[in-house]
């Protein structure tokens, strides 16, 4: 009878650990949220929108706008930076906080709910000399690959000085292209891009490039390019004393 009982005993500690473990493994966790980055004034997509850019360039002096979409369990949104400059609690699900900084910062979103969630962006701010990837979509029928850069930045302060073609993670690679970049005015400059930096007169980073691949026919879905940019210099005020030599 003893050996029964203890069976017992066995069986039923035994059938509650189960339940338990089954238990935790059976528990889903509602908690979700977007954390998204644009530059100030651009953000062309209703938050929670399939758009949501995990980085942005902007430029010294410029804004980006942090958002963020969260489920209804969330009690509050905070947002730190790797400075450690705090924004927030914020209470409600859909939101947006501006932020300036002087230089490239991460910024970390922490929402309280029924369980933990942390999403990260960044902001870069373009000091000159920097590098973007602009990776470009297109195929062999259309003879085109082109690349839209309003994920990176719209920006219209930053410009490039240089663009060369680089091997995608793919292993595509074409060291001849033409490229044709079209302003958001419709103005069109007309490139050739090779394995060499090639110097591109300080165009404007947004609006659209269109590239074509010379002497030859290039079959990856994927074309891939280095840019070097730079914020675009302006003129310093002028003084009181230079404003009074205009001045009749």
């Amino acid at each position: 009878m003893r050996v029964k009982n203890w069976f017992a005993v066995l069986l039923v500690t035994l059938l509650v650990a189960l339940l338990v473990m089954c238990h935790g493994c059976a528990k889903v966790c509602p908690t979700w949220g977007q954390f998204c980055v644009a530059v100030f004034g651009s953000i062309s997509t209703p938050v929670g929108a399939n758009v949501c850019p995990s980085e942005v360039h902007i430029c010294p002096g410029e804004t980006a706008t942090l958002y963020w979409n969260v489920s209804e369990d969330v009690t509050k949104v905070t947002i730190t930076s790797e400075f450690g400059s705090v924004y927030g609690p914020f209470t409600v699900r859909t939101g947006s906080q501006n932020v300036s900084p002087p230089v490239t910062t991460r910024y970390t979103m922490k929402a309280e709910g029924d369980c933990p969630l942390e999403k990260t962006v960044t902001v870069n701010v373009v000091r000159g000399g920097d590098i973007v990837d602009l990776i470009a979509s297109g195929n062999m029928e259309l003879g085109v690959w082109t690349v839209d850069v309003s994920p990176v930045t719209t920006s219209s302060s930053i410009i490039v000085s240089s663009i060369k073609t680089v091997t995608c993670s793919t292993g595509g690679f074409w060291n001849k292209w033409n490229c044709k970049k079209t302003d958001r005015d419709l103005t069109p400059h007309f490139l050739t891009v090779t394995d060499v930096d090639s110097p591109t007169n300080n165009i404007p980073l947004v609006g659209s490039w269109e590239f074509t691949p010379k002497e030859g026919d290039y079959w990856d879905s994927i074309a891939c390019f280095k840019a070097t940019i730079k914020c675009q210099e302006t003129p310093p005020a002028p003084s009181p004393e230079q404003m009074k030599k205009f001045t009749p």
